[in-house]
């Protein structure tokens, strides 16, 4: 497998992963803070350990910076997408 096929399902992992933890948490505990907290430093932590590893197999300089940007739009949008649907689930479960 090549390292841009494992750029993108690491991207998708990174995307589906938070989200999924997100949503199970908030149907659970019904804190948002919470829930949104612990995903958001779960979805920082695979996107560093993900912008390392696609450093360390990018020789070019282009293409490492702009995959490196592309992680961190992903990171930013995982974020700002959660906390909208985990506050549509908090609404849903307290009328």
């Amino acid at each position: 497998m090549s390292n841009a096929v494992l750029y993108w399902i690491i991207l998708g992992i990174i995307f589906v992963v938070p989200f999924g933890i997100g949503v199970v948490m908030m149907r659970s505990t019904n804190r948002l803070g919470f829930s949104f907290w612990v995903t958001t430093a779960l979805n920082v932590v695979m996107t560093v350990l993900a912008v390392f590893w696609w450093k360390s197999v990018t020789t070019d300089k282009f293409q490492m910076m702009f995959g490196m940007a592309f992680y961190g739009v992903t990171a930013v949008n995982v974020m700002v997408i959660e906390f909208f649907a985990l506050f549509s689930i908090r609404k849903k479960m307290n009328p």
